[in-house]
């Protein structure tokens, strides 16, 4: 049976996990690295959900989709990224968004700071032999004023993969200018694909 990494809309933590050594075994929405983005969306609504996020990295490598989808149990946003030119539309790299919200859970970066750590402990009960990094605070690159930041833990799960978990804290300017929002994001995240982002 497949083991699910999700953000529960109850009460904001993991599934009970059994201990496994397959990353694929993990799921966000239902949908794991390794697996086809067709078992999941028609090729309409794939074509329509791939973002120009990385207009300025080497072309050819990698396709960027961001989907929500009223079916969505626990995530606003779920983020994919598949090889450039792969007709299958494997999943290399899948991440889950949460928005921040007086209604929601998670209503601020504090709250925020406080899921990461919990998301973080549960998994190292899972990976127990992944090396942990951070939590580490850096400004973002996109905030010309330095204001916003971005707060992540790394989990070194294998030679191929990576789990991230980060806050994103937006300035004021940058919520109300750039249409940005304050978000936990969570990644199962190929190495490979780490080294092509900025």
């Amino acid at each position: 049976m497949r083991k699910f990494l999700i953000l529960l809309i109850l009460i904001f933590t993991l599934h009970s996990l059994a201990k496994a050594n397959d990353i694929s075994e993990f799921e966000i929405e239902g949908m794991s690295v390794g697996s086809s983005l067709l078992n999941y969306f028609s090729l309409k609504k794939i074509n329509a959900s791939i973002v120009n996020w990385y207009d300025d990295l080497e072309k050819n490598r990698y396709v960027s989709f961001a989907f929500d989808d009223p079916n969505f149990e626990n995530y606003d946003f779920v983020d994919i990224w598949t090889k450039h030119n792969d007709d299958k539309y494997l999943i290399d790299t899948i991440a889950g968004v949460v928005y921040f919200g007086k209604n929601k859970l998670i209503k601020d970066i504090d709250d925020c700071y406080k899921q990461q750590k919990i998301i973080a402990d549960q998994l190292l009960e899972i990976f127990t032999t992944a090396d942990k990094i951070g939590p580490t605070k850096l400004n973002h690159s996109s905030d010309p004023n330095n204001k916003s930041t971005y707060t992540d833990i790394y989990l070194d799960i294998s030679d191929e993969y990576e789990v991230v978990i980060a806050c994103y804290d937006w300035s004021e300017e940058a919520l109300e200018k750039e249409n940005k929002a304050d978000h936990i994001y969570v990644s199962i995240r190929s190495k490979e694909l780490r080294e092509w982002l900025p």
